[in-house]
């Protein structure tokens, strides 16, 4: 248990059921339910190098993802039983439960560690060259690896220092969620899930998928007047520098 003070750093992640952030050492930190934050241990995780050093935590609602320095990405999901028996042995000692005393107004924090065993998500070894980035010979050279991650419910998006945007999702199919796809232009939806077979995103990765969109084109309207594109696209590179996964209260509409 951490008996100095928690400094949490800012890069933090919510879902509709926990959140997960790093602290100032970069160890990382989930909460599940007030007074009771734990720390995930795994010797993947131990900030010992390069490989076991996160920078960035996303929450897949089961369980986090972890964005390494070297740009591996692991998903960490909890050992089974492991989390009720540390919440019944909180309870148990009266000075460890989450409970407001008598007075008081502030629900007492004990800290806890979770042993852990990430799974690491390698990056598909056939990823498309996309040649219009802006990137130099010399970056393009250079080894492939994630420079970005968000979460979204059972599943991850990925983006690589190529422009790569690649998508992890566990209702692809039951070997597919320790699989990033490059994500395809076939997505069908199933309930209310997109499922997504041979997947890369060229309607986000490629520039001239994107060109497609109709805001980058005129439109003619029913009465036969025009409006010109909403929005102006005159290069000829464009390089995805962020991703972000928003789950909207419509399971369906997502972003």
């Amino acid at each position: 248990m951490y008996t100095s003070t928690l400094v949490l750093s800012l890069d933090s992640s919510c879902s509709a059921t926990d959140a997960t952030t790093l602290d100032a050492n970069s160890a990382v930190w989930n909460l599940e339910t007030w007074g009771r934050p734990y720390r995930l241990v795994s010797p993947l995780l131990d900030c010992s190098s390069p490989e076991t050093t996160p920078i960035q935590v996303e929450c897949g609602w089961p369980f986090p993802a972890v964005l390494m320095r070297s740009g591996e990405v692991y998903r960490c999901p909890p050992p089974p039983g492991q989390y009720e028996k540390a919440m019944a042995e909180l309870d148990e000692d009266e000075s460890t439960r989450a409970i407001v005393p008598d007075g008081g107004t502030v629900i007492p924090c004990h800290t806890w560690e979770m042993n852990v065993d990430p799974i690491k998500l390698p990056i598909p070894p056939d990823l498309p060259d996309l040649p219009m980035t802006g990137l130099s010979e010399e970056e393009r050279r250079m080894e492939t690896k994630f420079i970005k991650i968000s979460a979204f419910y059972h599943g991850f998006v990925g983006l690589t220092n190529k422009g790569h945007v690649l998508k992890v999702n566990q209702f692809a199919g039951q070997d597919s969620f320790d699989i990033w796809h490059y994500v395809s232009r076939s997505a069908r939806m199933i309930g209310y899930f997109f499922l997504n077979r041979d997947t890369q995103l060229p309607n986000f990765s490629e520039i001239n998928e994107v060109k497609k969109h109709p805001a980058f084109h005129t439109t003619t309207g029913n009465d036969g007047q025009e409006t010109p594109p909403r929005v102006e696209f005159s290069s000829d590179t464009m390089l995805i520098t962020h991703v972000s996964y928003v789950a909207l209260m419509n399971p369906q509409r997502r972003v």
